[in-house]
């Protein structure tokens, strides 16, 4: 059953790549080039309009497929937290949906981000993160009562970081990639995971060409699906401490703070946009092709090098020496080009 739903996944995904101009015509979604933007063209915000797609399969499939939670490595363990996951993923994905289509104040776009996030756990106490194991601490830190509010707030912060690390052509996508990547090599082995794997190729085949964008709707929705399974798989026990999940999640987190910082500095809004993203100082110097590159190797840096047998805490700490040298070096380039 799991190798032909497989099988139908792939057509699946071989149909919308085909044919995604009839998505982008349903939804009538695009993204219009402006002063900020290097696109010259208006393209479709369908990249989390796919993946819905594709969890959408999965809803079906998983109700015809008993022997699913009979298997050895399945995350998701019961119908109600599958039910529960994709209701609230597909409140996610419309919030997402309708800032694409409308632009939400990000203030009101925040708010009901977290209240959707905090009813979610209040329903799904296994995506509560309730203590947090350090290599380097013996003993567990118990969350408590504070468990609701530090998890909705991790949400909130890999959400939003994963939004702002947006920016060109297969960044946000490698980055995704990367992440799932990494959760299968440290022990995550299901179909859920595939799936997600596979609509996410389906979206970078066509992003690499500048068919489509990710959008918000595709940002909010892979990031809270990714900050689910992490918590998951950090509650499972296949992730032993909070220091791994970090090392997945911080390269669009300190480039978040450091965007915060600068505006907060500079009297802004921290949600105001700008040309100070760290694929806009690449591109400063670099072509298109190089800056990927050198992003593909920025996030995959800091698991390679835990995988290699570097402590996690100080994976953490000689990638921030590394991050903040490498930055100095951006700036400078920036200065001499200005």
């Amino acid at each position: 059953m799991i190798l032909g739903a497989i099988i139908i996944l792939l057509l699946m995904n071989f149909f919308i790549l085909k044919n995604y101009y009839l998505i982008s015509k349903f939804f009538n979604i695009y993204d219009y080039p402006n002063n900020r933007k290097i696109h010259n063209v208006k393209t479709p915000l369908i990249g989390g309009v796919i993946f819905f797609i594709n969890l959408t399969f999965f809803l079906i499939f998983f109700e015809f497929e008993t022997n699913y939670y009979n298997q050895k490595y399945n995350l998701l363990l019961e119908k109600r937290e599958i039910y529960l996951y994709f209701v609230f993923s597909t409140i996610i994905f419309l919030i997402g949906l309708i800032d694409d289509k409308i632009d939400l104040n990000p203030y009101l776009k925040l708010f009901f981000l977290g209240l959707s996030i905090f009813i979610f756990l209040i329903l799904c106490k296994s995506a509560l993160i309730t203590e947090l194991n350090f290599s380097f601490f013996e003993k567990p830190i118990h969350l408590g009562k504070y468990s609701y509010f530090f998890t909705t707030l991790c949400f909130l912060l890999f959400i939003n970081s994963s939004n702002m690390f947006d920016g060109i052509n297969l960044q946000s996508g490698i980055f995704f990639f990367i992440f799932l990547t990494a959760l299968i090599v440290l022990g995550a082995i299901d179909f859920f995971i595939l799936l997600i794997i596979i609509s996410l190729i389906c979206f970078l085949i066509l992003n690499s060409k500048g068919k489509i964008f990710m959008g918000d709707s595709g940002i909010f929705l892979y990031s809270f699906t990714l900050g689910f399974l992490s918590i998951k798989i950090y509650n499972l026990d296949i992730i032993k401490n909070v220091e791994i999940i970090f090392i997945l999640m911080m390269v669009p987190g300190i480039d978040m703070l450091r965007l915060f910082i600068v505006r907060i500095y500079n009297k802004k809004s921290p949600f105001r946009p700008d040309n100070l993203h760290i694929h806009h100082l690449l591109l400063n110097k670099f072509n298109y092709s190089k800056t990927i590159l050198i992003l593909f190797f920025l996030i995959t840096i800091p698991f390679v090098t835990f995988l290699l047998g570097l402590k996690s805490y100080l994976v953490i700490i000689v990638y921030l020496i590394f991050y903040l040298i490498f930055l100095n070096q951006l700036s400078y380039i920036k200065n001499k080009l200005e």
